[in-house]
């Protein structure tokens, strides 16, 4: 009886110690996408399960258009509704079903806001499926659902539709991810450091303008002319199974479209299944609603809305959510975090959009930034005194205007940690920054063919931020990012100082 029981316990402990083991290389292997790109729906998913219990009033769902459309904090700060973004990149229609299924066991919206881009199929140069999305933007949102038996029901279902994907590789993530062993990163071992940062509620924010862009938007005042686009074959189906979801938890539905030059066609199919549904339909393609919320292709873009478009739309969606559904203000200390997050994200835009390298180098004093400057041979001729004083104030000593032709100069000012070179001789020099975690290198070399002729390199992180460019290189990275966030080069070898990125 004592061996038997020996043997049973010496059983458990190995099953649970290889469980544990399937777990953490799960967790391993899975991509992280925290500050890839314009999209993190390693963010969006994690930060949703830390939400108190019943904290959401409004739900949004949808493709990468309501990403960048619906600011949760912009609704927030406006009219104290509290709300979420789960929308993901190319979100399929049987996603934003699995997701709101998902959503309810942890909260109790009272709205429920779905964009209707994915009800029809993409362009033809992106037609993917029948789930009407790309393998990778299942992947990117189906992999940070916990599991349950209502993940198991989707990875069945996802395989049914597309058979080119393996339902069991969603719950043993090494069966489509074994090739990443040689592509882990500090995000893959230090998780948690990163999802502490930089989640707005799923919004994601992006920058740029488009200045010849011109407005596109729909007339609706007849509609008898135009034949109505079909919806794509599931999207009944699963916009059928949301409606009724909505239904038997006491949700209002609403469907949406952001601006991004919508057809008649397309809009009439959708417009005529919420007339059928007694569903609300706000389309921002329709001119009179385009042209109400002030939105402008030129200053806020089409496709995605820039975060000025953003806040445009949010600020809307939150006036109706206010005053035609009846949603009241809470207070929720968690938005305190996420509008820190949001700031310090609008500033990294606006850095990378000024041109002014005055005004530049004024934005550079940041504490989140860690600044690298680098000057090779002849920088000092156009140097004025007040842009050689404002590289002074991001906390280096040196003087670049007393600079020699043919002297060098590296520096770096990681959070107040300092370090200056200048010589006029060959060098190779290497350090960390960001306590050990990043690391960089900056070289000269003299050509051994030509003594007048010097290569520079430099490395961030990994990342080539090395130029040939005449004048003051200056990379910026982002701490709490995590990323370079910009580059840019100084010609002070002419007068006009031109300044561009590379």
């Amino acid at each position: 009886m004592k061996k038997r029981l020996k043997t049973a316990v010496k059983f458990i402990t190995f099953t649970l110690i290889a469980c544990m083991l399937v777990l953490a290389v799960n967790e391993w292997m899975r991509p992280k996408f925290y500050f890839d790109g314009i999209w993190s729906p390693t963010n969006t998913y994690k930060d949703f399960y830390k939400l108190n219990k019943n904290s959401v009033d409004v739900l949004f769902l949808g493709s990468s258009h309501a990403i960048t459309a619906f600011n949760p904090q912009i609704i927030y700060d406006n009219y104290g509704i509290t709300s979420y973004n789960l929308s993901s990149e190319q979100q399929s229609i049987l996603i934003s079903y699995y997701w709101l299924e998902e959503a309810l066991k942890y909260q109790s919206p009272k709205v429920v806001v779905l964009d209707a881009f994915t009800l029809h199929k993409y362009t033809e140069v992106y037609v993917y499926n029948d789930l009407n999305c790309a393998e990778g933007a299942i992947r990117k949102a189906m992999d940070n659902m916990r599991f349950a038996p209502l993940k198991i029901r989707a990875a069945k279902e996802i395989a049914k539709i597309d058979p080119t994907q393996d339902a069991l590789s969603f719950f043993l993530l090494n069966i489509r991810y074994h090739s990443r062993w040689t592509d882990l990163s500090e995000s893959d071992y230090y998780d948690s450091a990163f999802v502490n940062h930089g989640g707005i509620k799923g919004y994601n924010i992006i920058g740029g303008f488009d200045p010849g862009a011109e407005d596109v938007t729909l007339n609706v005042s007849d509609l008898s002319e135009v034949e109505s686009e079909p919806m794509i074959e599931i999207a009944d189906d699963y916009l059928g199974r949301i409606v009724e979801v909505c239904k038997e938890n006491n949700i209002q539905l609403i469907l949406t479209n952001t601006p991004y030059a919508e057809s008649l066609q397309r809009y009439k199919s959708v417009a005529e299944y919420a007339a059928d549904h007694d569903i609300p339909y706000y389309d921002f393609n329709e001119e009179t609603l385009y042209n109400e919320i002030g939105y402008s292709a030129s200053e806020n873009l089409l496709y995605h809305p820039n975060y000025l478009g953003a806040e445009k739309l949010s600020d809307y969606m939150g006036k109706i959510l206010s005053e035609e559904y009846g949603i009241t203000p809470r207070i929720d200390d968690s938005f305190v975090k996420t509008k820190e997050n949001y700031e310090h994200k609008v500033n990294n835009l606006k850095l990378k959009e000024t041109e002014n390298i005055y005004e530049y180098l004024d934005m550079l004093k940041n504490d989140d930034y860690s600044i690298f400057i680098f000057a090779p041979c002849d920088y000092s001729e156009f140097l004025d005194d007040e842009m050689a004083a404002k590289i002074q104030a991001l906390g280096f000593t040196a003087d670049l205007r007393n600079a020699e032709v043919g002297t060098h100069y590296f520096g770096m000012n990681d959070k107040g940690n300092i370090r200056e070179e200048f010589t006029d001789e060959d060098f190779a020099i290497t350090g960390s920054f960001r306590n050990g975690y990043g690391k960089y290198s900056c070289a000269v070399h003299t050509s051994l063919m030509v003594s007048a002729f010097h290569t520079y390199s430099m490395q961030i992180d990994g990342v080539d931020c090395g130029n040939n460019f005449p004048g003051i290189n200056i990379v910026v990275y982002d701490n709490e990012e995590k990323t370079i966030i910009d580059k840019v080069n100084v010609n002070t070898s002419v007068e006009e100082n031109m300044m561009t990125r590379y």
